[in-house]
């Protein structure tokens, strides 16, 4: 209970952090020293916040007749843009989802509820229409950390990460990480509209993890709002 405090409060202390950073960021400029062959060019430092939509699941291996559907979610949080010129920028984002998927085994069947932070850096190419408006296109890792994990099934629900007594173990790790692409439109208002898709190279499990592999994957739909634009 101890371990599950403290990664809630440094999360929110990371996401206070980006708050304060993204509303001192509004269209922060830093000018770069020209050379006689460029035109001067500045580094633009910007943020915004994120609202989303997922749905997610999990790839598995070494389940006998095991059956994941994917299912709906949603996920909130900002974005910090460091422009380094026009077409590429470095993005970091703090998002805090909630993730539901069903589980099916022979006859058996249950939900697998999860809530946790996850942190992307998407490195981001833009293309600059003429009437302003720009596509943009990332690709990058993350890194996942879950605060509740429950597997739910018969009206009985299991604590995925309650550690067993004998092993030590428990039925799943709290961290995971693997890699996103993330593709969107920014109109000249600064709303955009975006998706993006991610998937761990980590096994989430961590009692058996020799014998059965979890990876888990989501897609996301959803709109955000840079500020200082």
């Amino acid at each position: 209970m101890m371990q599950m405090n403290n990664k809630r409060t440094f999360a929110i202390i990371v996401f206070a952090l980006v708050c304060v950073g993204t509303t001192c960021a509004q269209s922060e400029a830093i000018t770069v020293s020209e050379t006689p062959s460029q035109e001067k060019q500045n580094i633009v430092f910007t943020g915004g916040a994120i609202l989303e939509g997922n749905l997610s699941g999990f790839f598995h291996s070494g389940i006998k007749d095991g059956n994941n559907v994917m299912k709906a979610g949603f996920s909130l949080g900002g974005f910090l843009n460091l422009g380094v010129i026009r077409s590429f920028s470095v993005q970091g984002e703090m998002l805090f989802h909630y993730k539901n998927s069903e589980f099916e085994q022979g006859s058996q069947c249950g939900d697998l509820v999860y809530w946790g932070v996850e942190i992307p850096v998407y490195a981001m190419y833009h293309y600059t229409f003429s009437r302003g408006g720009r596509l943009q296109v990332g690709i990058g890792p993350y890194t996942e950390f879950g605060f509740d994990a429950k597997f739910k099934h018969g009206g009985k629900e299991a604590d995925l990460y309650e550690k067993d007594g004998s092993t030590g173990l428990a039925a799943f790790q709290e961290s995971n990480s693997g890699f996103g692409a993330k593709v969107g439109y920014e109109f000249v208002s600064g709303f955009q509209i975006n998706a993006s898709y991610k998937a761990s190279i980590s096994n989430l499990l961590d009692a058996n993890s020799s014998q059965v592999k979890i990876h888990p994957h989501a897609i996301s739909v959803g709109v955000a709002y840079r500020f200082g634009k």
